[in-house]
């Protein structure tokens, strides 16, 4: 029984596609070279672009006290602003806290 091919590790894979774009960007390929190269830089971008989609769900959970896995934020959260809220802007349309009467709208 033949041995298992072990699969190149995410670095790698980012590195062979480092020099398949440096190769490309260089021009010196021949047409057909070029194509095969670019063909096989897509299919490794395709396998990356995987192995981050997994990663990315990996880390989007946390474990709590208990030891439970409990997703990172809760549905609704936006922590966008790192948690801070409105960032010191005052809209002039909201009519919240109007500090002047000299305010045309």
């Amino acid at each position: 029984m033949p041995a298992k091919k072990k699969q190149p590790t995410f670095e790698e894979q980012l590195a062979s596609l480092q020099n398949i774009v440096k190769d490309l960007q260089q021009g010196e390929l021949s047409l057909d070279e070029s194509i095969k190269q670019f063909s096989d830089g897509m299919e490794i971008a395709k396998n990356l672009k995987q192995q981050l989609n997994q990663a990315e769900a990996t880390l989007a959970k946390l474990v709590d006290e208990n030891g439970e896995l409990q997703p990172a934020e809760d549905a609704g959260d936006d922590l966008s602003n790192n948690g801070v809220q409105n960032q010191g802007y005052q809209s002039q349309f909201t009519g919240k806290d109007q500090v002047t009467d000299d305010n045309p709208f």
